[in-house]
This record gives structure tokens, sequence and C-alpha cells, in this order.
């Protein structure tokens, strides 16, 4: 007796109907436990793109299964990393083929998915990295699940897969998972556990108590799941380790400003209330020297130009006030202490503290918890006619480092400030300009979201260069955008970094008081003017208010669209967040979803036509070969046969084959008996072969089996030849009956 190969055996009893049905109901347990990682990512670029890579991985795991190949991991695997290349780093393919770039690109994304799930508190935005990730990550679950659903005791196995998968989101996130999200996947789950235990015989009778008791359990686990278990505790706090302390202890505050303000939760910082005629920003470090990558703060104040009250001895015709600010600290634990710049004295403070770079507070031993003091500072109030007319030599020696750039600078960033800066003849005029393009005239948005879906998350000039084109980011980007630019253009710059004006909450001894949040932390830019010292300029759109001076004729006034009645920066931070999360051009979805579905699509047409387009050709070739030899027809007769759901075995004969093939309804008999003369005599007699080459018989054969045959088995051997597996045997239903009972 002929006997099927074990991989046949494996799943005796079960139709090819059965194992698609299984594929698909993980298909859907999947797409619906996709959606319990919206807890963990933001957006919805990141659930069309893993969805279109899981599918293209099913799809070649379903093609693979159904000719009848036998390593179907592998190429899955290989099939799965071309559609990451493609929809991720395609600019590194030569046509569809990989190249060291690609696994280099695919290898520094994934590094940076690193920092980001180390870093970032869930949920996070759809940033590249973490999208590669999540879509890799599925798609080896759906070859995973494939190898499971080849055997008939996967129900358990398949059971705690899809578990994990439910769970994962619940233990990064901390949030409690939809309860009938748990049902809707055990409810799956138990199909699946149904149509492995109804296949009759001994395995079957051996299984049902273990299905009956696990289906029981996981309903019962279905109804108590949001009794016996309300929060769930996330894992990892932010995905490995909390966000570091704001502005903490020997940490550079620009790098951990943007994973603050991406923070869960809003948190008081501290209250204030001041004689100042506007609300102040309040400085927590100066950052000066300009790495190229990143700013960092001055090291030395030796041979630093004068600032303050220092630098305004040289000009005593400006108009200066001195007003005090009292500041209670709520919840804020940092040795660098928040204060109006420029500072003149502290009051109030315990324990040890010291005038640092830029006229900030450090403290070596003591930190901010419990502080309430009182901080005098300057109000300096020079006209704009004044500030057109100071001249700063960016030569000076005092001034070096507020102008060093990299030797290597993106085109991109002179270019535009020359640009926005055309017709200013002062140094008063072109950083106002400068500021006015940033803030109001450039049509940029703030979002805290967009950097880091589109991969430019930073303040280097790499990053720079990216956001003037993008044209969104937060404040980090605006006022590094503004500082370097000034640069460009000869004028000293740096960046300060604490807390922007806050809102009013209360009224105290007939004054506002004030109140500083999480929500508020943030950078901005500051420029010298000989004369006068540094002057804060505000760049990021709805935040504060834009600096412009007493222009002749015109009263005073600071005041933009800026303007930081109630809550400026929460508003402006929620409006960014409406902004992102609809289709916008800020939007990250709208930018790469159609693209990714797009490719993918194409991809999916040509997974689909590969087998027939290989079957096309291996006929092709074959017919061609027919005038030296008709074994190559016979070949293709035989895989024909087998496309079409023919019992077959490399061990029959030509003739036991044609018996086998006359019992199919509609045979074309003549020319079957024609062609299997041909091939015996050309196998066996000693004089040569009939005249022709047997193409139309073949032909005829083959027409004929296509007219007999149903439409379901005609699309099935166009579209999923088993041939292309090779010679192996076949049965449809059970082993094979030997050639001898076939005639």
């Amino acid at each position: 007796m002929l006997r099927a190969e074990a991989s046949t055996q494996r799943l005796t009893g079960r139709t090819t109907r059965d194992t698609v049905v299984d594929h698909l109901i993980i298909a859907v347990a999947f797409a619906l436990l996709l959606s319990g990682f919206r807890s963990v990512i933001a957006g919805n670029d990141w659930w069309i793109t893993t969805i279109l890579v899981a599918t293209l991985t099913g799809l070649a795991c379903a093609v693979l299964r159904a000719v009848g190949v036998r390593w179907v991991a592998p190429i899955a695997i290989v099939v799965e990393f071309l559609a990451l290349a493609w929809i991720f780093v395609p600019g590194t393919l030569i046509g569809i083929l990989p190249t060291f770039d690609t696994f280099r690109e695919l290898g520094n994304l994934a590094s940076a998915a690193q920092d980001i799930i180390i870093e970032e508190q869930a949920p996070v935005a759809a940033a590249k990295p973490v999208v590669l990730v999540v879509a890799s990550s599925f798609g080896l679950l759906v070859i995973v699940a494939d190898l499971l659903l080849e055997r008939r005791r996967a129900a358990s196995a398949i059971g705690l897969l899809l578990l994990s998968v439910f769970a994962t989101p619940a233990l990064i996130s901390g949030d409690t998972p939809s309860v009938w999200l748990f049902v809707a996947v055990a409810a799956l789950w138990l199909v699946i556990l149904r149509s492995r235990t109804a296949l009759g015989g001994t395995l079957a009778r051996r299984q049902r108590g273990p299905a009956v008791v696990l289906g029981v359990a996981a309903l019962a686990a279905a109804v108590a799941f949001p009794v016996i278990s309300p929060d769930v505790s996330a894992v990892a706090t932010s995905w490995g380790k909390p966000p570091p302390a704001v502005f903490g202890r020997g940490i550079n505050p620009m790098l951990e400003l943007g994973q603050n303000l991406r923070r869960n939760g809003t948190t008081t910082a501290l209250t204030y209330t001041t004689g100042l005629p506007q609300a102040p920003y309040l400085k927590v470090a100066t950052l000066r020297d300009f790495t190229g990558k990143t700013w960092k703060p001055g090291t030395t104040q030796q041979f630093a130009a004068p600032e303050g009250a220092e630098a305004l001895e040289f000009s005593p015709d400006i108009k200066v006030e001195k007003e005090s600010t009292t500041i209670t600290i709520q919840q804020l634990r940092t040795t660098m202490l928040p204060v109006p710049y420029p500072l003149d004295k502290v009051s109030g403070l315990k324990g040890e503290w010291l005038l640092g770079f830029g006229r900030t507070m450090t403290s070596p031993d003591d930190d901010t918890r419990g502080q309430k003091y009182s901080v005098t500072s300057l109000d300096i109030q020079p006209t704009a006619t004044q500030m057109r007319a100071i001249s700063t030599n960016p030569r000076d020696l005092l001034l070096q480092e507020e102008v060093r750039l990299p030797d290597k600078m993106p085109k991109i960033i002179e270019d535009t400030a020359r640009r926005v800066t055309k017709g200013a003849t002062n140094q008063y005029d072109q950083v106002v300009a400068l500021q006015d393009y940033l803030r109001n005239d450039g049509g940029f948005t703030y979002s805290e979201t967009a950097p880091v879906a589109d991969d430019y998350d930073g303040n280097g000039i790499d990053v720079i260069a990216k956001f003037l084109d993008k044209k969104s980011g937060y404040c980090v980007h605006f006022s590094s955008a503004m500082a370097v630019m000034a640069r460009t253009l000869g004028i000293p710059s740096r960046i300060a970094v604490g807390y922007a004006p806050g809102s009013v909450v209360n009224v105290k001894d007939g004054q506002n008081q004030y109140e500083a949040t999480s929500d508020d932390l943030h950078a901005w830019t500051e420029i010298y003017f000989e004369g006068i010292g540094w002057i804060t300029f505000e760049p990021t759109p709805g935040v504060g208010s834009a600096t412009a001076f007493k222009e002749p004729g015109a009263p005073a006034s600071n005041s933009d669209d800026g303007e930081f009645s109630g809550s400026p920066r929460r508003a402006a931070r929620d409006e960014a967040t409406n902004v992102d999360s609809g289709a916008t051009p800020t939007s990250t979805t709208t930018k790469t979803a159609p693209r990714t579905a797009l490719i993918s699509f194409m991809v999916l047409l040509v997974m689909i036509g590969i087998p027939a387009l290989l079957r096309w050709s291996r006929r092709r070739w074959r017919i061609s070969r027919a005038g030296s030899s008709v074994d190559p027809l016979w070949r293709e007769l035989e895989d024909t046969a087998r496309d079409f759901g023919l019992p077959f075995s490399p061990t029959d004969t030509p003739r036991g084959f044609a018996a086998r093939l006359r019992t199919r309804d509609g045979i074309d008999g003549e020319a079957l008996s024609r062609l299997l003369r041909r091939v015996e005599r050309a196998r066996f007699a000693r004089s040569g072969v009939a005249e022709g080459d047997g193409v139309d018989d073949l032909r005829a054969v083959i027409a004929s089996l296509a007219q007999g045959a149903s439409r379901q088995e005609r699309w099935r051997a166009l579209a999923l030849p088993r041939s292309l597996s090779g010679r192996r045997a076949y049965a449809p239903s059970g082993p094979l009956r030997t050639a001898s009972t076939l005639g």
C-alpha cells in the first residue's frame, strides 16, 4: 500500500477548509488583541501597518501550506523581513532586494525603539521604531500560530499564546483589559478547541475531558476577571523604568524635557505671586554649548559676557525696575531652583544654594522640597528704538561660545534664516523676524508627538533641519531652531529651560496667584544685546507672549496671539493633541498609512500571483522541450492532475496513472490514450515515437480535465498549484490505492 508522507498524516481527517477556518479564526483573534495595544501606543497608523504586515506574513504561510512547501516558517520570516523593509526603509532596497543598508537601518530603528521603550511612558507616540517592533512581533506571532495549527494538540498552546498577547499591554500600561475583549478572544479559542476535539477516534476521546474543563474555566474567568482584578499594575511604570526626575542632578535638562512633557498626568510644580507686570518665565538652567547633536549647560562663567545689573551699567538710559516674586514649591524635587531672570537676589531659602551659570541657582546638597522663597529680579524695559541702535560684536572673545556652530551645517538652516531676515538692517529686527516666523508667519504647529512619530525628536542640527521642513514640533525644536538660526547670522544666542508663565488660580493679598504645572515645562531662546544683556524671546506658538518692545508713538505691549490668559501652555498642548489625532497635515496617519496600505496591497497582489506565474513558466518550458522528448509532457500532465486534486505518487507507472485519470468526469480518453502510447513507446519500444510532439493531445486532456472540475477546483489549481511542492505523494483523503487496483 502506498502512503502519504508524514506531513499529510499529521492532520488526517481535517480538510483544507478546516485548516483555512482555523487560520481565519486566529487572524480575527490577533486583530482583536491588537486593539488592546491602544493603551500602549497612541494614534492609528501603527494599527494599520501592523495588520498589513501580519496579513502579508499570514498570507505567505497560507500560500506555502496550500502548495505543500515543507519549510514554511523560514520562508515566511523572509517574506516578513521584506515586507518590513518595503514599509520602513524602502530607500535601502535595490528593487525588491535588501542591501547591507537595509539591515543597518532596521537595526538602527530597533535600537531607537529600545531607547523609547526604556525612557518613555505608555502610551507612547507612534514612532517608526516602535511601530517596527510591534509589526514585526505580530508577524512572528502569526508564524508561530501557523506552526501550532499544524499540530492536532495545538489548542492548549494556542490558548497560552492568545493569553500572553492579551496580557502584554496590560502589563506595560497598567490599564485593566476590557472584559469584552477577553470574552471575544476566549470564544474564538473555544471554536478552535472544539474543532480539534471533533475528529473522532481515541485522540478525540482523550481530549474531550480537558476541553470541557478548559472551556468552563475560560468562561468563568471571562465573567470573574473584572471582579477579581479590577486594577492591573504595570510591570514597568514606563516600559522599563520611570521617567527621569524633572531637572534631576547631573542630567542634561534638554534631554529629559521631551520625556517629561509626554508623561501621563499633570502635577503642580509650584505656585507664585509677583509684582512684575506679566507672569515671568521661571528659569532652571541655561544651555550654551552646542555640540551639533544637543545643547549642554555652560560649564564656567570665566570670561563670560556681563549680564543682569552688570551689563546694564554700560547703558544708564535703559529703564529698569526691580520687582519681587514669591515662589512656593509644591511637587517639585530638584537641585536646580526655578527663578525669574535676571535675578538680583534671593531670600528665604533653606540650605546651601549657589549662583550658577546664566544667573541660575543650584545646590550641591539640598533640593527644592518644601522651599518657599522670594526672588528680586530686574524688569528691563528698553524701547524698540534703543534695541535697534544696539550692535553686538559676534567676534567678542566673551561671546565665542554663544556663536559657535558645527563645521558642517544643513543648508536649510542658514538659508531659512537669511530668507526670513531679508530686509532687516539691525540685530533686533532680525531676531524679531525669526521669532515671528516660527511663532506666527511660517505655518508651524505645536506638537509633542509628531517629532517622535516622524523620527526627528531631539535638538541636533539634523533634527532642526527636518523640523524646518516638517514645521511641527514642541518647545525644544522651536527654541533650538531660533538659537541656531540666530548663530548663523552671527547673533549670540543660548537656550533657557524651566517653566513657562502659568495660569491664574487665585488672588492673594491683592495679587494674582499663578500655578505652574508639569504641563508648563518649557524651553525658550535668549539673545544677547550688548549693553543690556540676555533678552528672552518666545518662538513657540501658543506659549507666553512674543517679545516686542515699545515702538515710537505706540503703547507698550508684549502680547500677541499667544497671550496667556487662563492656561496657554495646556491649551496649546490640547490643541496639538487634537491636531495629531485627526486627519491634518501633521498627522502621521495621513502621511504614512496610505503609502503603507498601497505598498502592502501591491505586495499582496504579487504574492497571490507568484504561484500561478511559476506554474505557467514551468508549463511553457516543458512544452518548449516537447520536440526532443515526450517525458516533459507527461510530467506536465501529472502535475496538472495533481493541481486539480487527483491522488498522485512518484511510484506510479504511466498506465496506472492514466487509469486513475480516466475516472475523472469528462476526461478526453482518446487524447489521453494517444499521449500514453507515445510515452510508453518512447520509454520501452525500440522504434521511434509517433509523428508530432503530443502537445495537442496534452492540451486536449488538460482542457477536458478543467472542464470537468468545479469552479473552486479550477481556481485552486490556478492560484495554489500543489505541484510546486515537488514530486511528493499526495492523497486528498487518506492513503493512495495501489496501482494494480487502478488498472
